[in-house]
């Protein structure tokens, strides 16, 4: 019994230690996106006119803190050659918003949930999505 608590009390301050090395940031949606051959500027078109808007809707509404893209340079078979990256205020923000704000978002981009759903049907022509991943941002403490 002594040994058990011997080794937990010289533990401790190592994982402490351990915790004080780095601190959590906010969270990132990563979004990879591989365009059709042909369709990079149509797509690009299309982010500007739809995906900017509802990105500038949810930063008024403080649901997100930034948003940029990143293109692949050098990119090779089978990567995406987008990257479209979101900063959310907290995970909350990303997990917990109900569906009647995505409803209303909706609403105010396009009419309808039909005129939604007919956009995003003709995005399908030009991208696809490779990979969806929600990250969360470290930092080194000082």
């Amino acid at each position: 019994m002594r040994t058990i608590l011997l080794i937990l009390c010289l533990a401790i301050p190592f994982a402490a230690t351990a915790q004080d090395d780095y601190e959590l940031g906010s969270y990132w949606t990563v979004t990879g996106v591989d365009t059709k051959p042909g369709h990079f500027d149509d797509y690009m078109a299309d982010l500007k006119r739809v995906w900017r808007k509802s990105m500038d809707m949810m930063k008024a509404d403080g649901k997100i803190k930034s948003y940029t893209m990143f293109t692949n340079v050098n990119g090779r078979h089978e990567e995406p050659d987008l990257w479209l990256l979101v900063e959310w205020t907290s995970g909350a923000a990303f997990l917990d918003t109900p569906q009647e704000y995505w409803d209303a978002q909706t609403q105010k981009l396009f009419g309808s949930e039909d005129a939604s759903q007919s956009a995003n049907m003709k995005r399908g022509d030009l991208r696809e999505i490779l990979s969806n991943s929600l990250l969360r941002e470290m930092s080194f403490s000082d």
